[in-house]
């Protein structure tokens, strides 16, 4: 079967009695709009979604579909080493220019637990940039964990995105 759009959230009326069988994404696929996928189950699963995935992406409980026994078939994504990024006094500058830096190399932003919090993925480039930010007192520590993607600040999209240098 392929699916081509996501038709809901798993926890929606008209799926929520139903059995769940998950496709498991990496974060960096959410953005992706073809996939070749084995569920769960072991059901091979073939994913066409159209360009408006790219700036939304797929979701942890977003249904693609049901199959003919009843079960839904959904996304779910799976744990990843994160940064978070502490600031001791967060303050408008501080979390501007955080946000900016690690806005600048395209990658994720995800609010934290709280207002001292953001997060991002993992690399170590990405670490020692954010480690050596003068004027920012931030704690950064690697976890591995889900992402919330009901937090998710920005909207990727690096796929295709170019800067102009005033050619």
């Amino acid at each position: 079967m392929i699916y081509t759009k996501i038709l809901g959230k798993v926890d929606d009326e008209d799926f929520k009695n139903r059995p769940v069988d998950y496709i498991d994404f990496e974060w960096h696929e959410t953005y992706s709009k073809l996939h070749r996928k084995t569920s769960r189950s072991g059901r091979d699963v073939a994913i066409s979604l159209d360009d408006s995935i790219l700036k939304i992406g797929i979701k942890p409980g977003d249904v693609f579909g049901v199959e003919s026994d009843g079960s839904v078939i959904a996304a779910d994504v799976l744990e990843t080493d994160i940064l978070s990024v502490r600031l001791e006094n967060p303050n408008f500058f501080s979390t501007a220019k955080v946000a900016y830096e690690i806005g600048n190399c395209h990658a994720p932003l995800f609010a934290g637990k709280d207002e001292h919090e953001l997060i991002t993925i993992f690399n170590e480039p990405m670490q020692k940039l954010l480690e050596g930010l003068h004027g920012i007192k931030a704690k950064v520590e690697k976890r591995n964990e889900k992402l919330d993607f009901s937090k998710q600040i920005s909207s990727i999209v690096g796929h295709g995105h170019g800067h102009s240098h005033g050619h």
